[in-house]
């Protein structure tokens, strides 16, 4: 059973949340709060707004507003450049400058270098921890 610690009602837009929905991280790139959800449901032409809950229910959708979020923050541009840090701080900033989650980026930056290994890339070394 899920326990949703904070269900993300409030948010920094000015999408209304539904007042029976939870808008908690669902999906591969944890898709949070309001504005997220309706945003990325009017591009998929959904109405995430209203059930959220079809991005967990759902590989697809789950990849879908995680490639929605990639391309939206420019963070195929980083990518491109090399710049994993750059990608960290617009997917979890709270990993970066000393905040709570600082502890988590090397086990980020550990996946990250094994999943380099698997395409059979050399490992990283600029720009992998912010």
């Amino acid at each position: 059973m899920l326990i949703a610690c904070n269900n993300y009602q409030n948010s920094w837009c000015s999408i209304q949340a539904k007042s029976d929905k939870q808008y908690y991280g669902r999906g591969w790139f944890q898709l949070s709060y309001p504005c997220n959800y309706w945003n990325a449901g009017q591009t998929l032409g959904l109405d995430l707004l209203a059930n959220p809950d079809l991005v967990a229910q759902s590989d697809r959708l789950a990849a879908a507003t995680a490639i929605w979020y990639y391309k939206t923050r420019g963070m195929n541009e980083l990518a491109a450049r090399g710049d994993f840090a750059g990608t960290t701080r617009i997917l979890n900033k709270y990993e970066c400058n000393g905040n709570p989650g600082q502890h988590m980026q090397t086990d980020r930056v550990t996946t990250y270098q094994r999943i380099r290994k698997c395409f059979g890339l050399r490992e990283a070394t600029n720009n992998l921890y912010c």
